[in-house]
């Protein structure tokens, strides 16, 4: 068989079988690619030699057309350049299905009969792959630059918690409150209604909810910066549970005086220790911004509702965050004559673009999920985004629908057991540095903590280069095993 487009011939018309072996043998690397993109391959009759040239690889096609939908078995997987839902691009959809490992150490290349039939399509498929590389990239030098902290802060965690619970599903209307400037709007309402729904808190939203004595059922941390810690580390909140994922930055205070849900990712280390210890967890997801690592974790929380307090998504022309903020209150400090506010508070709007675009595609592209029981809260606040297929309800709507519920009274509540005593520190100082001995001679080890290391390794075709590689890798961990086992003895 063979077809072509408005004249144009898209395979030979007498051996495309050949010609497809043919294009194989014109695909070259000088590395060994984890993932390989052919932009409309048609009928695919290079498919089998791509995949006999590359065996290590996942052998991916981008149709620009739904013509050739019978051949899409021959693929390890297939993406269409327009899908149904125009809201969601390509780059969205590869970096979701993908990850960035693959994504960085991937080929792409155009079959030519599809290029010269299809130009508009080849360019715009060209644009939505560098887009989901670019971000790749971005999200690797972020695991890069904060592994060994994660590992550090797991460590910690594991050495210090004393009360941990777990928490029990109900079906009570959830309310996380993140601390975009629509949060405002939504504060008297949260006071007003406060006892028709549990309130999570992200942790940057705790401070201006207890300036207006707005109590929260939990409170949510998962950032492992350093600077993560002034948003929970002040007085007034002793019996305030928090979920915390184990790789985050906890002040040692909330280890001693609070119960807490440590939260782990299933393929992460910190479960591993947990584990180790005899410590119970709660599941979440990995995600960029505490906000959708909340929703994720609400899910498992309750069968009502679920509403976004004071998640923008978008840059504001003042303040980014509803104020009082932890960190604005420390910046403010260091204003001057010279570089005062707004000059700060403008700098931040920019710069905070390119991360807040990466989390709004997020919500989108997750937000046919989502919208079965979630929206988006506010007193007819107007966003500058929509998030996809998620809903924007106001607080009229609300009254509506939760307080018929409640007053009905069929409504159970999410509740906490489980509060376990574990083992004594310096059982789990044995422990730790057990475990984490075994755990640094595994590839999830390596994968999790050198994250560029691993894929270097992998994409390395050169025995010779690959053993250097390897040998520098192994004095790293060295080093980093002797830091980490005087974190867990101190």
């Amino acid at each position: 068989m063979t077809c072509s487009f408005k004249g144009k011939y898209l395979h030979s018309k007498y051996n495309p079988l050949v010609e497809g072996e043919r294009f194989a043998q014109t695909v070259e690397a000088d590395f060994s690619p984890l993932c390989l993109f052919i932009l409309e391959p048609a009928l695919s009759y290079c498919a089998d030699a791509i995949k006999k040239k590359f065996p290590n690889a996942l052998i991916c096609a981008i149709r620009f057309s739904s013509a050739f939908v019978k051949s899409d078995s021959q693929w390890h997987k297939v993406f269409y350049l327009d899908q149904a839902n125009f809201s969601i691009p390509l780059s969205e959809i590869l970096f979701e299905t993908l990850g960035e490992e693959k994504l960085i150490s991937s080929l792409a290349f155009s079959w030519p009969p599809s290029q010269n039939a299809f130009p508009e399509q080849t360019v715009r498929c060209w644009e939505e792959i560098k887009k989901a590389i670019l971000k790749a990239r971005d999200v690797m030098g972020t695991r890069a630059y904060f592994s060994e902290r994660w590992l550090k802060n797991s460590l910690i965690f594991a050495s210090n918690i004393k009360r941990p619970v777990i928490a029990e599903k109900g079906n009570l209307p959830l309310i996380i409150a993140a601390s975009g400037p629509s949060l405002l709007s939504s504060l008297p309402f949260l006071k007003k209604y406060r006892d028709y729904f549990f309130l999570i808190a992200v942790s940057s939203a705790l401070m201006p909810l207890q300036k207006n004595e707005i109590r929260a059922d939990m409170v949510i941390s998962s950032d492992g910066g350093y600077w993560a810690k002034r948003h929970i580390d002040f007085s007034g909140q002793d019996s305030t549970i928090f979920a915390l994922e184990a790789e985050s930055a906890v002040p040692k205070k909330i280890f001693e005086n609070n119960k807490i849900i440590p939260l782990v990712y299933d393929d992460g280390l910190e479960k591993d220790f947990l584990d180790a210890i005899g410590c119970p967890y709660m599941l979440s997801e990995r995600n960029g911004t505490v906000a959708g690592t909340a929703l994720c974790f609400a899910h498992t929380l309750t069968d009502g509702n679920i509403y976004l307090c004071g998640l923008d998504q978008a840059p504001s022309p003042a303040f980014q965050h509803t104020q009082p903020n932890a960190l604005e209150n420390g910046n403010s400090k260091n204003d001057s004559r010279l570089r005062n506010c707004e000059t700060r508070i403008t700098k931040s709007r920019f710069s905070s673009e390119k991360s807040l675009e990466i989390y709004r595609n997020w919500f989108i592209t997750n937000s046919a999920y989502f919208s079965k029981r979630v929206s988006r809260l506010s007193d007819n606040f107007k966003y500058d985004f929509p998030l996809g297929n998620i809903s924007e309800k106001n607080w009229d709507d609300f009254e509506k629908t939760e307080l018929v519920k409640k007053k009905n009274d069929c409504t159970k509540k999410i509740s906490f057991s489980g509060e376990k005593k574990i083992i004594t520190k310096g059982e789990r100082k044995k422990i730790l540095e057990e475990s984490l001995l075994q755990l640094s001679k595994s590839s999830k080890f390596i994968e999790e903590v050198f994250p560029m290391d691993a894929i270097l390794i992998k994409r390395e075709l050169s025995g010779d280069k690959k053993k250097i590689l390897e040998e520098k890798l192994h004095e790293k961990i060295a080093l980093l095993l002797k830091k980490c086992g005087r974190l867990i003895r101190g």
